[in-house]
């Protein structure tokens, strides 16, 4: 707050604050986007959505070939979901980079519309949503 010869509070003590502030809502976004992914990937045996990958700072290059869950389109594998939410919670850095991707062999057919139950893709589909809701 402003008073008569200067700021009550120096405006450097606000920075921590807004870095919070910033992590929390690129948590948010990020978890939003998982989401959005999981609920559009096609499921045959799991396995495409179980493998969407948050990875921080660095790209996660892994996959796993084995099957996932098989709730149907349109739900949430959710251990697949927590296992890779925990990693937001372990990284507090406001600036770092956050990827999510999926590195599955066939991940990139998927997405170029190869499959009946994601004839948009799942990443650019999402991608549009969270960019209408956010700005970008």
């Amino acid at each position: 707050m402003a008073r008569r010869g200067g700021w009550s509070t120096p405006l450097s003590a606000f920075i921590p604050q807004v870095e919070n502030e910033f992590v929390k809502l690129r948590n948010q976004i990020v978890a939003e986007a998982l989401q959005l992914l999981q609920f559009g990937s096609p499921v045959d045996q799991g396995t495409y959505r179980s493998n969407h990958r948050i990875s921080i700072g660095d790209r996660d290059m892994t996959f796993e070939l084995v099957s996932g869950s098989t709730a149907p389109k349109g739900s949430i594998d959710q251990q697949a979901y927590d296992r890779e939410i925990r990693k937001l919670l372990t990284e507090n850095a406001p600036y770092t980079i956050v990827y999510l991707q999926n590195n599955l062999p066939y991940g990139v057919r998927i997405e170029d519309g190869h499959s009946d139950q994601a004839g948009n893709g799942v990443y650019r589909t999402a991608a549009s949503a969270l960019r209408s809701k956010y700005g970008g």
